[in-house]
């Protein structure tokens, strides 16, 4: 057994090129390349044992891997990256993919702590890693370094995070340019931190200030199992369809959308019914539909509605069919109307104080 593994590098623009050469095989319509068939398209960058983390500084200069049973990250630079490929500076070859001199691609090695994983970015020049055996996050500074220097000197300040942290995240801190002063830390187990009810505990995700020299808990908020990944970006950022207008002009009108109960109305065209309905606080209109065994049911839903947050919802058990309708929205189901009887539909989204007599029934004649 070697001492490293290994980073996997693909040039995506070798690999576009390969595949318009002709060197790729598809299976299932999806092209696969063969590295070993096409030369520049993939090479290692050996890392320590156990690899589980890869993130790209905000400059793209620095590539930051870390392999979980070493106490260290290694920083890697792409300018010696490229270097290294121009000259074929290769320590070794494993099935045709050239490995690439460790000690001519590493930028440094960095003391961060016991079982690193993951790393994020400030903007401000340093990096944030998740330590999975030490439950905590280290805090270090980005190169350039000191020649000849200490790397403890470095890793500039740790905090304990509950427990055995995986992933974590920063503002904007796979981009360009990371925008925040705060760190979340998604850890795996979250024992005595919240009050018992049970076997079946959460998991544990805390909020962390990264504005000073020091780093501070803020915050702790439990999550699903296994938090494994997240992103966060600045809510101003952020400009959500709230409701749907009715004469919006930069939205192009649903041609099966009405307005009012005046517009509804359901046509036969030999076995296919159409319906187009509408849903407000707190009817449905038309609120029966009548169909023959065999028939194909076409529904269009539009929720009238121009308040935000009120959803409506159409539900039919027995078809197995729920549609959530934002205010605004026209949605269509269409199903075979195979089983005789009645059948209530309804709104499954609460909207009012009579939302459970908002409803209609389904008549399937035999």
């Amino acid at each position: 057994q070697k001492d490293k593994d290994y980073i996997l590098m693909v040039d995506w623009r070798e690999a576009e090129k390969a595949v318009k050469a002709g060197k790729a095989k598809r299976y299932s319509g999806i092209p696969v390349i063969d590295p070993a068939k096409a030369p520049g398209v993939a090479f290692f960058m050996p890392l320590a044992k156990s690899p589980h983390g890869v993130d790209v500084s905000p400059s793209g200069r620095w590539i930051i891997g870390s392999g979980k049973l070493s106490p260290t990250t290694t920083v890697f630079d792409i300018e010696k990256v490229k270097k290294a490929i121009r000259e074929k500076d290769y320590e070794d070859t494993i099935d045709g993919i050239p490995v690439l001199t460790y000690t001519s691609v590493r930028e440094a090695e960095i003391p961060v702590g016991l079982g690193p994983l993951h790393t994020q970015f400030d903007g401000r020049g340093y990096a944030y890693t998740s330590l999975f055996v030490e439950s905590a996050v280290a805090k270090w500074k980005l190169p350039p370094y000191d020649e000849g220097a200490d790397m403890n000197q470095y890793v500039v300040d740790k905090i304990p995070v509950a427990y055995n942290i995986g992933h974590l995240v920063t503002a904007e801190g796979d981009s360009r340019e990371p925008d925040g002063n705060y760190l979340v830390a998604l850890n795996k187990l979250s024992k005595g931190r919240h009050l018992n009810v049970g076997p079946s505990i959460p998991e544990s995700a805390q909020l962390i200030d990264i504005t000073g020299d020091k780093m501070k808990l803020l915050y702790d908020a439990f999550t699903e199992p296994e938090p494994h990944y997240a992103v966060m970006i600045k809510a101003d950022k952020l400009n959500p369809i709230e409701v749907y207008k009715k004469d919006d002009p930069e939205r192009p009108k649903n041609p099966d959308a009405i307005w009012s109960a005046d517009e509804a109305k359901i046509v036969r065209r030999g076995r296919t019914v159409e319906v187009w309905m509408m849903a407000v606080r707190t009817f449905f209109a038309p609120d029966v539909i009548r169909a023959n065994k065999g028939d194909k049911v076409i529904v269009h839903l539009t929720n009238i509605e121009q308040t935000r947050d009120e959803l409506h919802g159409f539900a039919i058990n027995d078809y197995n069919i729920n549609l959530v309708v934002d205010p605004g929205e026209t949605k269509t189901v269409t199903f075979k109307a195979k089983k005789p009887g009645v059948y209530a539909f309804y709104c499954t989204n609460f909207c009012s104080a009579l939302h459970q007599e908002m409803q209609g029934y389904l008549l399937v004649k035999p």
